[in-house]
Formats: structure tokens, sequence, C-alpha cells
């Protein structure tokens, strides 16, 4: 896996189009805390049809034996699925306030990171930078970041990819964190607003 890169006709491919593990988003599904140990299951859709899934044991018992292990199938060349167990080393460091802050270690390059993604062809989960992956919002234009910006709440949140729709509130997250969420997602709704009121100005 290691140097490894997946290309696409546009370039390079996109973290938007992969699937994506995020830790701190694995430990709220347990949930699962500092000294504790858990299982989960993890399903990725687009517009409502299942696009991966895979299940996952979480270690969180102590920092030393800390780890990630992922259970998921692939396609093989032949057709038929293979399957897979992937096992991500956990670090954490500790925070003021007491407990940790934990982190996946990349297995391709060894870096600290919070997500790891899998490129459509991919057979591993490895860190943004050993796929070698671009974010969509470094292809926009000025015009169109606003509009990323907006989408990306949207779909952060597991929502429709809508001008025309707004956020809604996930089961299970903190109501404080929906707010946090609602205040970042206003300031760019107001963005587009003004983007295409300028636009129609200039007609």
């Amino acid at each position: 896996m290691r140097g490894k890169r997946f290309e696409h006709s546009g370039g390079k491919a996109l973290v938007e189009d992969c699937l994506t593990l995020d830790l701190a988003w694995l430990m709220r599904l347990g949930p699962i805390r500092d000294g504790q140990a858990g299982n989960g299951e993890v399903n990725w859709s687009v517009n409502g049809a299942p696009v991966g899934a895979l299940r996952f044991r979480l270690d969180l018992q102590t920092v030393e034996t800390a780890r990630l292990t992922l259970y998921y199938s692939i396609a093989r060349a032949d057709g038929k699925r293979a399957s897979v167990t992937q096992v991500i080393a956990l670090t954490a460091l500790p925070q003021h306030f007491g407990g940790h802050r934990w982190w996946m270690r990349c297995p391709a390059t060894g870096e600290r990171v919070r997500t790891l993604h899998m490129p459509l062809g991919g057979d591993r989960f490895a860190g943004r930078k050993a796929w070698g992956l671009a974010y969509r919002v470094e292809r926009l234009t000025r015009f169109d970041r606003p509009f990323e910006k907006l989408f990306r709440a949207q779909r952060r949140l597991g929502g429709i990819q809508s001008l025309a729709t707004g956020l809604e509130r996930p089961k299970g997250m903190w109501r404080r964190t929906y707010r946090q969420h609602l205040e970042r997602f206003a300031v760019f709704d107001l963005a587009c607003a003004e983007k295409i009121a300028g636009l129609v100005r200039t007609r």
C-alpha cells in the first residue's frame, strides 16, 4: 500500500468520493470512551443507495494496546468478494481537563490522522496523503466555494445536498453540537445568497 496512488480522468481522486472513517464519529457510535472497548457498524450511502459497509471493534482500554479493527469485503478481479480484516494502530495525547484525545496512525505513512479513506477501487483504508487525495473545494472557482461549503455541511450530517434544504439533527447528536453546525450552516447559507444576488445584479 505504501506509495500507492489512485487517479481518475479528472486527476486526483477526491476525498468526498471516498469511503471515510472519522475516529471521533466511531467513538460516538458506541458510544465508546477512554478505558472502554466496543463494537459497531458503519454504512455509507449516496442519495439513499448503499455504497459500502463495515463492522469495527474499537479498543480504548489502554493507550498501549489501543487499536481499531475493521472487518469488510472488497471486490476481487474475478468478480467475487474477499473478506478483509485491517488493524489500525491508535495513539493518544492527554488533555488538560482529563482523558485523552485519540488519533489513528495511517497504515501507509505512520502519520497521526483523524480520518482514513478508501477510494473507489481501493483495498485498504489509509490517510489522505497516502492516497494522494484532493478536496473538491480545491478545484472550485471562488464563486463555487461557498456552495461547496454549504453542501459539505449537509453531507456531513447525512442530509440531502440542495440549496432548498436545511439541516436535520442526526439521531444521537447532542443538541449543543447540532447548534454549532447550524451556526456555521447559516454563515455558508448567507454567503451563497450573496453570490446568487450578485449574479442576478450583473445580468
